[in-house]
């Protein structure tokens, strides 16, 4: 029995320099509080772990925490699963919804060059480059299917211009030289 006391409190101390030197390594303050927390579990499990054993209640103490940690792990794996399904699902609602939009663009005679939609809750937005001019009429029509077909309101609908491969897409050119010999390039003189 005696022996068995001076075993906890040689463990005990260890325990008490190990926490010293985990407290000097922590990188950051405000991680302290944090391993504090977790060093002062540890003591409290230390400390009860010979009173249970007189009790003969050990084997039950570290079943029960093995218990409670397998449980709170299948938790996780299901948060994190469910997390990626949804993720996958949102990836994919996005991804069908594009491909309509194409669709829809295409059966009203319109190019289009990209499609980017992205949907945040119930909010859909969509990015449209088409490769030619539209009218005010054509980007109205537009506006109003996406709106009845698919929810997106008029605020989250860009349309945008793909004038040539080489262009930006309000026609000047990256260098800021005008892509057109009509046009200055911005630059006063």
């Amino acid at each position: 029995m005696r022996e068995d006391i001076y075993q906890w409190m040689k463990s005990l101390a260890v325990f008490y320099l190990f926490f010293t030197a985990v407290l000097q390594l922590v990188p950051d303050r405000k991680y302290e509080r944090y391993v504090r927390s977790f060093m002062g579990l540890l003591l409290i499990y230390m400390l009860c772990t010979p009173v249970f054993a007189v009790f003969g209640k050990s084997g039950q103490l570290l079943e029960g925490f093995a218990d409670t940690f397998y449980q709170e792990q299948k938790r996780m794996d299901r948060m994190e699963a469910e997390e990626l399904q949804t993720f996958y699902l949102k990836q994919g609602y996005e991804n069908e919804i594009s491909s309509k939009i194409e669709e829809l663009l295409k059966e009203s005679g319109i190019n289009p060059s990209e499609t980017a939609v992205h949907i945040e809750g119930e909010r859909i937005s969509a990015v449209l480059t088409v490769k030619q001019e539209l009218t005010r009429e054509q980007e109205r029509g537009i506006r109003d299917d996406l709106r009845k077909s698919f929810g997106i309101e008029e605020k989250d609908c860009k349309i945008l211009t793909d004038r040539n491969d080489g262009a930006a897409v309000d026609g000047s050119s990256a260098s800021g030289n005008a892509s057109d010999s009509n046009r200055a390039s911005g630059i006063r003189q």
